[in-house]
C-alpha cells in the first residue's frame, strides 16, 4: 500500500495522498455498494435508511474488531468514513430512483363472470 502512495505522490507532485487519507477514501469506496444494496432492498421513499443500515454495519464491524481481533484497532473514522460511503451510495439509489418514473400499482377488482 505504501509503495502505491508513493508512486501517486510522485505523480501529484504533492504530499497530499498520505496512509491516513488513503484508507478513508478507501474506507468510503468500500461502503458504497452496502449503501446501494440497503437502499435498492427498502421501500422507494426509504433509501436514507440504507446509509443508517451501512452506519449500524460499521458500528458492528469496528465493535467485534475491538473485542475479538486484539491485532486489529478499532477506529471511529472508520466509522465515519463507511458511513459517509453508504449515505454516497444510498443518496445515488435515492436520485436514480427519483429519476425512474413511479411504479403502477395495479388494482385488484372482483372478476366478472
Amino acid at each position: 500500500m505504501e509503495h502505491a502512495i508513493r508512486w501517486a505522490q510522485r505523480i501529484t507532485g504533492s504530499g497530499w495522498l498520505t496512509y491516513d487519507r488513503t484508507e478513508f477514501l478507501a474506507n468510503i469506496a468500500m461502503f458504497v455498494p452496502v449503501g446501494m444494496l440497503a437502499a435498492l432492498w427498502l421501500p422507494r421513499r426509504w433509501w436514507l435508511l440504507g446509509a443508517v443500515v451501512a452506519v449500524g454495519l460499521s458500528i458492528g464491524i469496528e465493535q467485534y474488531q475491538g473485542a475479538f481481533l486484539p491485532n486489529r484497532v478499532s477506529d471511529p473514522r472508520d466509522v465515519l468514513s463507511n458511513g459517509l460511503g453508504g449515505l454516497l451510495g444510498a443518496t445515488l439509489v435515492g436520485l436514480f430512483r427519483s429519476l425512474l418514473p413511479a411504479p403502477r400499482r395495479r388494482r385488484l377488482r372482483p372478476r366478472t363472470v
